[in-house]
């Protein structure tokens, strides 16, 4: 599976009080450092549980719980060489 997002884009993020499933966001781990990828569960805890698109993408279980604090924001635009793509 291709990524969503092309390596080396820029992407163009916000913050939204409301974080809605499959779409891409921007956070903080305290191992990997900044990541970008898809929420697919907040759970009763209100963890976020994200996971990547690429097949030698970091697993969902190696990311963890993130808390809410960590995610810095969802991506509503990438730019790469070869495309402009709207993520809303």
């Amino acid at each position: 599976m291709s990524p969503s997002i092309e390596k080396n884009s820029f992407v163009l993020i916000k913050y939204f009080k409301e974080k809605k499933l499959n779409k891409f966001f921007v956070f903080r781990h305290q191992i990997y450092g900044k990541l970008i990828k898809k929420l697919i569960k907040i759970d009763c805890s209100n963890h976020f549980w994200f996971e990547g698109q690429h097949q030698s993408s970091i697993s969902q279980k190696q990311i963890g719980p993130i808390k809410e604090c960590d995610v810095e924001g969802q991506i509503i635009v990438s730019i790469s060489k070869s495309s402009l793509k709207f993520h809303l």
